[in-house]
This record gives structure tokens, C-alpha cells and sequence, in this order.
């Protein structure tokens, strides 16, 4: 599964941030020291320091080759599904290893284990399985099913058509890890109560804050990630209710005690581009725009922000091998990274400049996590 949001899935990237600033350091709100995560093929969790560029540890998963990988709430464990999708590895990223398996397996079937939802608390887990019965001469696709499942127990509690349906459009676990945070389909934020599935409290999003103001629509991640459970800061898109064609952009703080919204500051046209990473202290981020690299004479073109007034810092256009495109910046707001569809990194300056390739020795997969020290 995606990076959790609480919009729904196809939401979640809205742009690939990046840092490239004159002066990119997030000093003055730098998170503790942190590191990229990631599956590399054929059959491990790697950790990269983006102060070195250098591979930190390797971690052996137990059940071969990874098919999805989700980073835990806490963010000190990672859940890997191996083992031709019977199984979910439980790697301990402070220890650099395997610390638990949980294993799906029913008599008379192939369950293939498809995605894993972590439920608020830590304590259960909502599974996405396929089933395959065997039959004697053939075998019979039946449909799919989540499961809740007791991560203590390693016992499945109950089975699912579908997932609840307050969280089955797409949702995220709250900063204080309590709730579900989930966006409604007219735009707002519902808290709702993992134990019972209904919604306790609702942030209104929509209702225009004055007279031909469009509705607020959270774009991004939390630009505090999940650091203060009483707030997000978060960027926002706004559409304007009579020039539709013309979109806003800027960012907002949601009270997530009082459960309002309490500041928008509002930047102007909305920029271009798509993918969106941010740097740790979440006042650098950058986007890419362009070909995707599908075409050698198509390049695509990186743009930098200020995340703190929305001003374009620095801008640069290269071109790329087919299907790269930026995936991660360094937690200082220094460095990004281009990679997807190969074993190394093209690495960047703040001024988008090319610094060098960083090549690991295998294929790099899926999302990169960075990961507090």
C-alpha cells in the first residue's frame, strides 16, 4: 500500500518535493538525524545514509523476495510481505533485523497476502488477502477478503468482503496514533474511532472561509511528519468557484484538539508538476514536471519552493532514462534523488545541478522511507 494519507490513494502524491535552495538547510527545524529505507533486490531492506551516499546495513529478509513494503506508524519497524505473499516479515530497523513473521496459510487454498493496513494502536492489523481454492484438476479464483488480524495472537479475528466503511476510501493513522484520519468525499477530515468505525469529530474543509472562496483540499503530507499529535501542517489546493481553470495553492495548520482549522496563508496559482517529497524540517520541497524521461527529446524539469512562502527557489531541466523520476531529498533539504527503474541514484544540488550516480548493487524498489535516527 501507498504512503497512508488521509485522502484517498490516487491522492496521496501530489507532487515529488524537492530541495534546491540557495541556502536549503532546514536548520533551524531539522529532525533528528535521519536515513532512506527501501527494498533492494533480490531479497533485502537497505538503509542509506544521505549525508554519505553510502549503503549503512542490508537487512536479509527470510522469506526471499519482498512484494510490499509499508513503514509502521512508529516508524521502528517495517512490515515486508515475503515468501511468494504467504508471509509478513516484522523488521526491527534499530536492531537491523528480522524480529517477527506472521503467516497466512488455509488448508486447501493459496492465499496470496496483497496489502496490510496497521490499525491505530499498533495491536491489529487490517489484511488484504486473495484466494485461490485448489481444486482437484484446476484452480478456482474466489474473492478477495480482509482480514483483521491480532498481531499478539498471530490469529485472525474475523473476515471481511470489505474494509469498514468509514476507512474504505483511503486512510491514515492520526499523530497521536489514537485514530483514523480520514478525508471525506467533500473534502474534509473526519477523526473516526478505530474500535467502533464512526466518526467522533469532523474538520470542515469545504465551507468557504469568505464570500467566492473555493473549498480547502489537503494535497500533501503533514510537513510536520506526524512529529506534534496536536497539529498538521499541511500544503493545500484551492479551486476557484467561478474560474474553475484557476487553482491556488499554499499551506494550512489544523488544530487537532479543537479540531479546526486555524491558519491558511495563501501563495497564489498553484504550481505545476507532480510527486512531491519534502525535506525533514518541511520548509524545503521541489516537484518535477516534463516527460518522465518516456522520450529522448523530452526532458523533465525540477522546481524548488520555499515550503514557508511558496516562492520558487531554483528550477532546472535535464534529461533522464526512461521511466526516472525523483523520489526522495535529504533530510537537510541539500541533496535530491532521481531514481525508479534501476540500481543507483542521480543526485542533485540545491541549485538542481547534477552532482553524481550513486550506484547500489541491486535494483532499488518501490517508495523510500526516511526514517528519524
Amino acid at each position: 500500500m501507498p504512503r497512508s494519507s488521509w485522502l484517498s490513494p490516487a491522492a496521496i502524491l501530489l507532487g515529488l518535493v524537492v530541495a534546491c535552495a540557495s541556502t536549503p538547510q532546514d536548520s533551524a527545524t531539522a529532525a533528528p538525524r535521519a536515513t532512506f529505507w527501501f527494498a533492494t533486490y533480490p531479497d533485502f531492506l537497505t538503509q542509506f545514509d544521505p549525508v554519505t551516499d553510502q549503503v549503512l546495513r542490508k537487512v536479509k529478509l527470510r522469506g526471499g523476495m519482498f512484494w510490499n513494503v509499508e513503514l509502521a506508524h512508529d516508524q521502528r519497524r517495517m512490515f515486508v510481505v515475503t515468501d511468494r505473499q504467504s508471509k509478513i516479515e516484522v523488521v526491527d530497523l534499530q536492531k537491523g533485523e528480522v524480529a517477527d513473521e506472521h503467516v497466512f496459510t488455509e488448508e486447501g487454498f493459496v492465499i496470496r497476502v496483497r496489502s496490510l493496513m496497521e490499525i491505530p494502536g499498533g495491536a491489529k492489523w487490517y489484511v488484504r488477502t486473495d484466494r485461490i481454492k485448489k481444486e482437484i484438476d484446476r484452480f478456482s479464483f474466489e474473492p478477495s477478503e480482509w482480514l483483521l488480524y491480532d498481531v499478539a495472537t498471530k490469529k485472525v479475528e474475523k473476515k471481511l468482503k470489505q474494509l469498514p466503511k468509514a476507512i474504505r476510501n483511503g486512510a491514515r493513522i492520526s499523530p497521536d496514533g489514537k485514530s483514523w484520519h480520514v478525508g471525506t468525499e467533500d473534502g474534509d477530515l473526519s477523526i473516526v474511532d478505530p474500535e467502533t468505525n464512526k466518526e467522533t469529530a469532523r474538520i470542515d474543509l469545504h465551507t468557504p472561509r469568505f464570500a467566492g472562496a473555493g473549498p480547502l483540499r489537503l494535497s500533501g503530507e503533514d510537513l510536520l511528519r506526524g512529529r506534534d499529535p496536536k497539529r498538521y501542517r499541511a500544503l493545500f489546493t484551492s479551486t476557484d468557484p467561478v474560474q474553475k481553470n484557476r487553482t491556488t495553492w499554499g499551506v494550512m495548520e489544523l488544530d487537532l484538539v479543537t479540531n479546526q482549522v486555524k491558519e491558511v496563508v495563501e501563495w497564489g496559482n498553484e504550481q505545476g508538476g507532480w510527486g512531491m517529497e519534502i525535506s525533514a524540517g518541511g520548509t524545503r520541497g521541489a516537484r518535477m514536471s516534463g516527460g518522465f524521461g518516456e522520450r529522448s527529446d523530452r526532458g523533465s524539469r525540477l522546481q524548488v519552493f520555499d515550503l514557508t512562502n511558496g516562492k520558487r527557489l531554483a528550477e532546472g531541466y535535464e534529461q533522464f532514462r526512461p521511466r526516472r523520476s525523483l523520489v526522495a531529498i535529504s533530510p537537510d533539504g541539500s541533496k535530491l534523488y532521481v531514481g525508479v527503474a534501476g540500481s543507483d541514484f542521480e543526485v542533485f544540488d540545491a541549485q538542481c545541478k547534477r552532482l553524481k550516480s550513486v550506484e547500489l548493487d541491486g535494483e532499488i524498489y518501490g517508495q523510500i522511507h526516511v526514517v528519524d535516527g
